[in-house]
């Protein structure tokens, strides 16, 4: 892995609040200005999305580095596609097409990982109000952080 000084600012973010659980909207804020990346294919055109416990997750990167780590964890090989966009038009357009309640997982399988749920304040698509009972945890495979940092529920 490169230095932290020499990775994408998103990732110094997502390290930093791993570490301290503290100012999750310095998250978000960094999130959206950053550029990401998503595995698509075009015919038909799709994005891959992961179901843990009927919750749809979708993988975000900060760098193609991860998304090949990514697929290499997954024993697949051979050339991607994938969109390049801004953490806000992903936000902000591209959550509207995905099913109510998709949240965001940045970087799986990496140091810095962090999950981004569907909750108030980060996603168009928030369920936070019309599931009071399920707490993130419950779903999230990256449940302690995100439970303890959102306070939210799905």
């Amino acid at each position: 892995m490169q230095p932290v000084w020499d990775e994408p600012p998103i990732v110094r973010e997502a390290l930093r609040f791993r570490r301290t659980l503290e100012r999750p909207e310095d998250l978000v804020a960094t999130f959206r200005s950053a550029g990401v990346y998503l595995e698509c294919t075009t015919e038909p055109p799709t994005v891959p999305v992961v179901q843990v416990d009927g919750v749809p997750w979708l993988p975000v990167f900060s760098d193609l580095r991860f998304l090949a780590d990514y697929r290499s964890r997954r024993g697949e090989t051979g050339e991607v596609e994938y969109l390049q966009l801004t953490g806000a038009r992903l936000l902000d357009t591209y959550l509207l097409g995905m099913p109510r309640g998709t949240s965001l997982l940045l970087d799986p399988a990496q140091e810095h990982t962090v999950a981004l749920p569907a909750l108030s304040g980060i996603a168009p698509t928030a369920i936070d109000s019309d599931h009071p009972a399920r707490p993130v945890a419950e779903v999230s495979p990256y449940d302690r952080p995100v439970m303890r940092a959102w306070g939210g529920r799905l």
